[in-house]
């Protein structure tokens, strides 16, 4: 997904569109939630991934009803446990409409000091596809993609320590991106 389209590999933020990042953990038929999750209005994608959660999943709505509704049919959904949900409060994306791929490891990061900076750092990484400000535990998260998950570690997700102000980060990788869907 693109939140804003980038002309001229430009940094690109904004704070109209919108969307929120669930992350789930799922107690059994991976497959029949992922089946049921693609039903919901309003979800983007869904990627299942390694780590404290199994799937997650964005939604892509700057209205924050629709976002509740999307909510309680994924709380519905019997196979999954629990869920946290992460508003994108700022955002940047680094890929264009063509470049639009499912990504293959999250990092979600708290951060001491300016998020502004951490995510204008976080745009020169080359794997990284996009950035969100999040409330929560965690102060931010960031989407990575790249030819395989050890590209990605090497190249992006392991240098997010040397962001001034990054105090901790903990990595998802995708561990199935065929099983990954991403909607139109």
């Amino acid at each position: 997904m693109v939140i804003d389209r980038c002309v001229d590999r430009k940094m690109s933020t904004s704070r109209i569109e919108s969307t929120s990042l669930v992350f789930a953990n799922i107690k059994s038929r991976l497959h029949q939630a992922i089946s049921q999750l693609k039903h919901i209005p309003n979800v983007e994608s869904i990627t299942p991934v390694t780590g404290r959660f199994d799937l997650v999943i964005k939604l892509k709505t700057n209205d924050p009803e629709k976002a509740f509704h999307a909510i309680e049919k994924i709380r519905e959904i019997e196979d999954i446990t629990a869920t946290q949900t992460a508003l994108s409060l700022h955002q940047m994306s680094n890929a264009s409409e063509e470049e639009r791929e499912q990504p293959i490891a999250f990092a979600l990061m708290e951060v001491k000091g300016a998020l502004s900076e951490t995510l204008r750092k976080l745009k020169t990484f080359p794997n990284c596809v996009e950035a969100h400000v999040i409330p929560g535990e965690f102060d931010g998260v960031a989407a990575f993609r790249g030819h395989s998950p050890k590209d990605v570690l090497e190249n992006s997700v392991e240098k997010i320590g040397s962001i001034n102000g990054v105090t901790a980060s903990e990595t998802l990788i995708a561990w199935n991106p065929t099983i990954s869907e991403s909607r139109p």
